[in-house]
């Protein structure tokens, strides 16, 4: 075996770019070699601003020798009682292209045939890999891919060269119109330039020294060093998160830190602004005292060991500076508008085509509302009047025009500084909650009651129209709307009754061009909800064939719901709830047409365990219902497995399906009012037995 080294050299890639191209990468080649039968050893992807590689260890030097069997007329037809070859054996032979004397004879399922059997002789890598890789170059998965040159090749970024080795050997294509070979180059400022690569197993070694550090894991671990250096001279502490380190490692090839400031004058602007501004336009990171207040310091990472620090640090302080400055004149002058006197202004402000302008949005969101906090005994009536008039209007605000990613985080702050309530103030921020499917949740009822209606707007105003999320599209995030709209009632404990809800929401709507019938919207909305529930019910790991038995109920009251999945959960035995579930299938299978409207007779009884099952009933039947009626979901499941051993020992002794109509009416009524009993809780149908575990 061999070691491999595919890298391709590109113009600076995006660095949301490089994570999916690496795994479509790992995922083609893993493909590609499996199909072409190369045998191969760990392999290892890399990817940088300006390259992606691929290392694997060690691969076969020629494909794996391949047998395939061509099967023939029966032998009993090819040969005659000597052995001698007849027509058939000598017209398969020629039309295999092979002497009759290689014909052999193999046993498939019954029946004796003739067959040939085939070698294929394995190629050597080289030259296999020669066909494979421009094809799985082209087809890396990139966001969006452009094209340069005269060419209709695209890619992620122009693509200016590609190394491709087997051992010392180069591996020779034309992809992008270049032809590949062994020579990469090094940092733009801190190398020489072009570098020949000899030997796949120093490359990383090799780079490093040329200022490329290929593995994204070192470039971590110097980034994170050159924090903590800083920390320690400064006794400041970094304000990082997961997503901005991954960035900066993506958008650097040898990252270097260091540390800038700015005037205190700009700590008086909000927090959200101060972070928004150095993380989210500049990638800096904060620096935060030991109490948790900001500094007037950031960290920044430079693409390069600079040769004068010094002005590299000026430079980056002054691009900051004009960012703050521009804040500080927004937050300044937003100050001076009242929030309130911003709401007409929504009307300006175009929704959707079909469905409005945010002015239109905000008053269906209103009119939920309203109808939610009287649903939930709520007495938010009049905060929701409020609340509605200036959860949008931060939307028109200077701060918010030039930083979009602080919608809702202004709107608070303003509210606060103009003396609105404070939970009005709070749910501007809150009714944006969650931002993404592990993300914050509103914790005040009206935050959580306008993030809701909100979500809940857009659902059914999108719905209403026909525009629904198709395969991977999804322009209007309705699934992560829906995803949130389920985690902030599961978190309330919201008991909401969805029917009803749509049913407000659609009114609200009014009379619109393309609006689809109620009963069309309420089933396509309400199977996407429980497509949604499961999606995260299963994420949460959530036992798949409870979360499928109260998806009925779901569509009905989320929380009612989850409340039923949580108490199925509960079983301190799942061998018990199999067992049931073997003995409610039984019943289910028999009675799945029947309604449990017959009359039970128990005079017609014969058998002891007919008595017994029709007693238990009678017993348990008040007792589940009250249950049930308190939502005492626990103690209802507790009812139900009650019945296990009396379905079991009911199934030993009776037979259902017996001439007499009468007794087999009677048996049949006993066991659907037992089956529909099960169902009230859910649908136990949906349960794989076979699954439970």
């Amino acid at each position: 075996m061999k070691p491999f080294l595919l890298e391709i050299g590109t113009e600076e890639l995006p660095a949301r770019f490089i994570k999916p191209a690496k795994e479509g990468l790992l995922r083609l080649l893993k493909e590609g070699l499996e199909g072409l039968r190369i045998g191969h050893g760990e392999i290892k992807i890399y990817g940088t601003p300006r390259r992606i590689a691929v290392i694997v260890d060690g691969m076969e030097e020629k494909q794996q020798e391949t047998v395939t069997v061509k099967f023939g007329p029966p032998a009993a037809r090819a040969y005659d009682a000597e052995g001698k070859p007849l027509p058939a054996a000598t017209g398969f032979a020629k039309s295999q292209g092979v002497d009759v004397a290689e014909l052999k004879i193999r046993k498939k399922e019954s029946a004796e045939l003739i067959c040939v059997e085939k070698v294929e002789t394995g190629k050597p890598a080289a030259e296999v890999l020669a066909g494979l890789l421009p094809d799985v170059i082209t087809r890396i998965p990139f966001q969006k891919k452009m094209r340069w040159g005269q060419g209709n090749f695209e890619f992620g970024r122009p693509v200016h060269w590609v190394v491709a080795l087997l051992g010392e050997d180069v591996i020779r294509f034309n992809v992008a119109g270049i032809t590949s070979g062994n020579t990469s180059k090094g940092h733009r400022f801190l190398s020489k330039g072009e570098m020949t690569i000899t030997d796949v197993g120093r490359y990383i070694e090799d780079m490093r020294a040329n200022h490329i550090i290929v593995d994204e894991e070192e470039r971590m671990a110097m980034m994170l060093n050159d924090i903590r250096t800083i920390e320690a001279k400064t006794g400041a502490k970094a304000v990082t998160d997961e997503d901005l380190m991954e960035e900066i490692r993506y958008i650097t090839e040898y990252p270097y830190g260091l540390m800038g400031r700015f005037e205190e004058e700009y700590l008086d602007l909000p927090r959200a602004v101060l972070v928004n501004v150095m993380k989210g336009h500049q990638r800096y990171i904060p620096l935060e005292e030991k109490d948790g207040s900001l500094l007037a310091g950031f960290i920044f990472f430079a693409n390069t060991v600079p040769v004068t620090p010094d002005e590299v640090i000026r430079g980056n302080e002054k691009v900051l500076r004009a960012r703050l400055a521009d804040a500080q004149f927004f937050f300044e002058e937003d100050k001076k508008i009242k929030l309130d006197t911003l709401y007409e202004k929504l009307e300006a402000v175009m929704f959707h085509k079909r469905l409005g302008n945010l002015k239109d949005k905000v008053e269906r969101v209103r009119r939920i509302g309203l109808y939610l906090s009287s649903a939930l005994d709520l007495p938010l009536g009049r905060k929701v009047e409020r609340a509605a008039k200036v959860i949008k209007a931060d939307l028109l605000t200077h701060m918010v025009g030039e930083f979009p990613e602080l919608q809702g985080s202004m709107g608070r702050i303003y509210a606060e500084y103009q003396g609105e309530d404070r939970e009005v103030a709070l749910s501007i921020e809150e009714h944006y909650y969650p931002i993404g499917t592990d993300a914050t949740l509103p914790e005040t009822d009206l935050g959580s009651l306008m993030a809701l209606t909100d979500k809940m707007d857009s659902l059914i105003s999108f719905f209403s129209v026909g525009i629904t999320p198709t395969g991977n599209l999804d322009p209007f995030a309705l699934r992560r709307q829906a995803i949130g709209s389920i985690r902030i009632i599961i978190h309330k404990g919201y008991h909401i009754p969805l029917p009803q809800l749509f049913e407000s929401g659609y009114e609200a709507l009014g009379a619109i061009a393309g609006k689809v019938p109620f009963e069309t919207l309420r089933g396509t909305l309400s199977d996407f909800i429980a497509t949604r529930f499961k999606f995260l019910m299963m994420e949460e790991g959530h036992n798949q064939e409870f979360v499928n038995s109260i998806l009925p109920y779901v569509i009905i009251d989320i929380y009612d719901g989850f409340m039923r999945l949580r108490a199925l959960e509960t079983q301190k035995s799942i061998e018990d709830f199999r067992r049931l579930m073997v003995g409610f299938k039984r019943v289910y299978n028999i009675t799945k047409t029947i309604s449990d409207e017959g009359t039970i007779d128990p005079s017609l009884f014969e058998h002891k365990e007919e008595q017994d099952l029709y007693d238990l009933l009678e017993a348990k039947k008040g007792d589940f219902h009250g249950e049930m009626q308190t939502r005492r979901y626990e103690d209802a499941i507790n009812v139900l497995v009650g019945f296990k051993e009396t379905i079991d020992r009911y199934f030993d002794r009776v037979f259902v399906m017996v001439s007499d109509e009468k007794v087999k009416a009677n048996r049949l009524a006993l066991l659907a009012k037992i089956k529909d009993m099960f169902l009230k809780y859910g649908d136990f149908s949906k349960i794989r037995v076979e699954e439970l575990q």
